[in-house]
C-alpha cells in the first residue's frame, strides 16, 4: 500500500515529516502504513535532519485538585502534571496522565528529553510520601506512555539527572536515600534497552545537586553531604567517558554556596544560571553577568537554553503565579510568554526537547 496514493513514497514521506508533533497520533490512526511510518525512530531522525522539529519545553507543573482525599478528609491540594510549552508558537498544552498516577506525577520527579521521548524518573508517591524508583517514558510519535525498568539500588530522590542528547541514555547521580543520607553513587539508564548500569562513585556525597551534560561530560554540580544538611557547597565533578572515571572535583566551580538547580548547558557559550536577580554565564572559568532578570521573576523555578535563547520560569514572590520569559542572547531582549491561567502553576522540574 502506498503512503499517499499517486505519490512516490519518498515524496509522501516528505509530506508526513512536515506534520506538527501535536498531530502525530492523528496521522498514526489513519492506517497501518502511516502508523508504522510515524512510530519508526527513523521518522523522527529524518524530520530532525530536514529541520522540521520544534523546540518544546516539558515541565512538571502544579495544579489545584479539588476534593482530593488527604488524611481521611476531602480537601483541595496540589498535584503535578506534564505540561508543554511550544517555544516557537507560545502554545501551552497538557500530556495525558502517567499510568497509575491519574492524580498527578510523583512529587520531585525529574524530566529528561531523549530524542522523541520524555523520561520521568523517580520522585515521591504523593499519597504515601514513599520514594519511588519508577521510570515512565512518553513517546511523542505514538502518543503513549510505557513503564521503564525501576531505578536499582537505594531509593533516591533530589538527585542530579541529565542526558547527552546524542545517545538514548539518562545519567543519574547523588541525591539522598530514605534515611536522608546523601549519596555519591551514580547510574546510567539506556532508554532503548530499558537497562540500568552503575557508574563509578563520585568523590563525595551530593544531595540536591544539579546534573548537566556539557562538552561531552556529565557534570554534577553543587549539593551537600549528609552532615551539611542544606548548606550547599561550591564544587562540581565531571565524568570523563573516555577514561571511565570522574575528573578531580573543581572546588570553586560556583562563586557562592547556593542551590544549583538553574544551571544549564549553553553549548559553546559555557553554562548559564540565575543568581542574585541576574542571568550569569560561565566563561573563561568565571561567572559573568549577562543581563538582569525581569522584575516579575525574583524566584526562579527553572531555566533552559535552545538555539541562542534562554527560557526562565519563576515568580515575584513565593505563592504567586509563575510567569515565563525568553531572552535572546544576541540582542539581550526579553519577551514574556503569556500563559492561560491553568498553566501558571508552580514548575517543579522540566526539560527541553526537539520534536
Amino acid at each position: 500500500m502506498d503512503f499517499i496514493p499517486g505519490l512516490p513514497d519518498d515524496v509522501a514521506r516528505q509530506c508526513l515529516i512536515r506534520v506538527s508533533y501535536e498531530k502525530f497520533s492523528t496521522i498514526a490512526a489513519v492506517c497501518r502504513v502511516w502508523k508504522s511510518e510515524v512510530e519508526d525512530p527513523d521518522f523522527f531522525r529524518l524530520r530532525k535532519t530536514a529541520g522540521y522539529t520544534r523546540p518544546v519545553f516539558a515541565m512538571a507543573q502544579a495544579r489545584v485538585v479539588p476534593n482530593r482525599s488527604s488524611g481521611g478528609m476531602k480537601c483541595p491540594t496540589l498535584a503535578y502534571r506534564v505540561t508543554l510549552l511550544d517555544l516557537e508558537t507560545g502554545n501551552w498544552s497538557e500530556l495525558p496522565p502517567v499510568p497509575g498516577f491519574s492524580d498527578g506525577l510523583p512529587m520531585f520527579c525529574q524530566l529528561v528529553g531523549v530524542e522523541s521521548e520524555l523520561v520521568v524518573v523517580g520522585g515521591w508517591d504523593s499519597d504515601t510520601w514513599e520514594i519511588s524508583r519508577s521510570v515512565f517514558i512518553y513517546n511523542f510519535l505514538s502518543a503513549t506512555w510505557r513503564r521503564g525498568a525501576d531505578m536499582p539500588g537505594a531509593r533516591r530522590s533530589f538527585f542530579g539527572c541529565a542526558t547527552s542528547g546524542l545517545e538514548r541514555v539518562v545519567y543519574v547521580a547523588g541525591g539522598h536515600d530514605g534515611e536522608k543520607n546523601a549519596l555519591k553513587s551514580a547510574l546510567v539508564y539506556d532508554v532503548a534497552k530499558d537497562e540500568w548500569a552503575p557508574l563509578p562513585d563520585m568523590a563525595r556525597e551530593r544531595d540536591e545537586c544539579k546534573g548537566v551534560f556539557h562538552r561531552g561530560k556529565f557534570h554534577v554540580i553543587g549539593g551537600y553531604c549528609t552532615e551539611m544538611q542544606g548548606r550547599f557547597g561550591r564544587s562540581a565533578e565531571a565524568f570523563d567517558f573516555a577514561n571511565w572515571e570522574w575528573d578531580k572535583a573543581e572546588e570553586d566551580f560556583l562563586e557562592d554556596s547556593t542551590c544549583p538547580r538553574t544551571c544549564v548547558d549553553g553549548g559553546d557559550m559555557g553554562m548559564y544560571m540565575c543568581h542574585s536577580g541576574e542571568v550569569v554565564a560561565l566563561q573563561d572559568s568565571r561567572w559573568q553577568t549577562v543581563d538582569k532578570l525581569p522584575a516579575e521573576i525574583r524566584h526562579t523555578a527553572y531555566m533552559t537554553t535552545w538555539e541562542g535563547k534562554l527560557l526562565v520560569i519563576g515568580c515575584r514572590s513565593f505563592g504567586e503565579a509563575h510567569v515565563a520569559y525568553t531572552l535572546d542572547l544576541k540582542s539581550r531582549r526579553w519577551r514574556k510568554l503569556v500563559a492561560p491561567e491553568e498553566f501558571c502553576g508552580h514548575v517543579q522540574s522540566g526539560c527541553c526537547l526537539e520534536i
